[in-house]
């Protein structure tokens, strides 16, 4: 047995407020959830991209196609930029931490 681990059961009302108190505001695990999905689309769609450019270079043998892969990838460091600057992982975790002088 654990510490901290309680050896009463739960009660049932405890479990609707949680739920109410679910639909208030969303949890850590939520905003987590959707900072992750957002990093998914915003930088995974431009190495997609240049993915694809290259295949397209190996299944035709047209060289200039690698210059869109290369311009995908110029843009896939532009959106990393973007989302490292926009990102708030402090803020979903509560109070920031104070600060040390």
């Amino acid at each position: 047995m654990s510490a901290v681990a309680s050896t009463s059961p739960l009660s049932a009302g405890g479990a609707g407020a949680v739920h109410a108190h679910a639909s208030e505001s969303p949890s850590p695990h939520m905003l987590e959830a959707a900072e992750q999905k957002r990093w998914m689309v915003w930088f995974g769609l431009p190495a997609l991209i240049a993915a694809l450019f290259v295949a397209a270079v190996f299944a035709t043998g047209q060289e200039w196609y690698m210059g869109f892969a290369v311009a995908a990838i110029v843009a896939d460091i532009a959106v990393l930029i973007w989302l490292t600057l926009s990102t708030d992982t402090n803020g979903v975790l509560g109070d920031p931490a104070p600060a040390r002088h």
